[in-house]
């Protein structure tokens, strides 16, 4: 995945998204082609793996996986109308799409023994509920249905996060986007903007301010070429 430098998503960012339950399409690759399911995950921070669970009659557990698998998480997206932006009316912009996303490669393993798969399923479910919901099922009807299922896990050999976040719009636009974002309830989306785009905005324009300054002060010896003042890249 290609991501400019100002479009890295921050470490602490990838960290919080890898400690949470990621849903996402699990790619890989079999002599007959890709394949992906979505599936949800959970982190194994002990062994450095991602771990869900596949049908056991799905072409990814049970054909030969012939390279890294990848898997691709999306955190959130949107459409975003250069009508938002706050500076728009002086300067009218094109639309553009927002998104956070990660991508994590690694080996893939599939394990099809019914106690992978039972333990894979009981460790997702913890997140979300008490030991007792899968107690109330019984541990020999929780053993039939894992028959069903393959414990599959990714490890974290290559994280790589991106945010797309208006970072190289003006910071009046970014705080213009926040409040559409609020409004259409994209909250996690709004935060990132918030913490991450409009500080980073707000730097840099003051820095494009200084480098104009300096430009318009020296006039004799050319100021600074257009090309600093220039922020481009997607």
């Amino acid at each position: 995945m290609y991501v400019p430098a100002h479009f890295v998503l921050p470490p602490d960012h990838v960290e919080a998204i890898l400690s949470d339950v990621v849903f996402g399409n699990l790619v890989t690759t079999h002599a007959d082609g890709p394949q992906a399911t979505p599936l949800p995950f959970y982190r194994d921070r002990e062994r450095g793996v991602l771990v869900s669970h596949l049908v056991r009659n799905n072409p990814q557990a049970t054909t030969p996986i012939t390279g890294p698998g990848l898997l691709l998480v999306e955190r959130g997206d949107s459409y975003v109308s250069p009508t938002w932006y706050a500076t728009n009316a002086a300067m009218p912009n094109v639309p553009t799409w927002d998104y956070i996303t990660l991508q994590v490669r690694g080996a893939v393993t599939v394990d099809l023994s019914p106690e992978a798969a039972l333990e894979a399923a009981r460790r997702l479910t913890a997140f979300y509920e008490p030991d007792s919901v899968l107690d109330a099922v019984g541990q020999a009807k929780l053993e039939r249905m894992a028959r069903a299922i393959a414990a599959v896990e990714i490890s974290l050999d290559e994280v790589v996060g991106k945010a797309k976040m208006s970072q190289n719009r003006h910071p009046d636009d970014v705080l213009s986007v926040i409040a559409k974002f609020e409004e259409l309830g994209l909250s996690e989306m709004a935060r990132f903007l918030r913490e991450v785009s409009l500080p980073y905005a707000r730097e840099r324009f003051a820095k494009i301010k200084q480098l104009r300054d300096v430009r318009l002060a020296a006039p004799l010896s050319g100021g600074c070429p257009a090309s600093a003042l220039d922020y481009g890249g997607q």
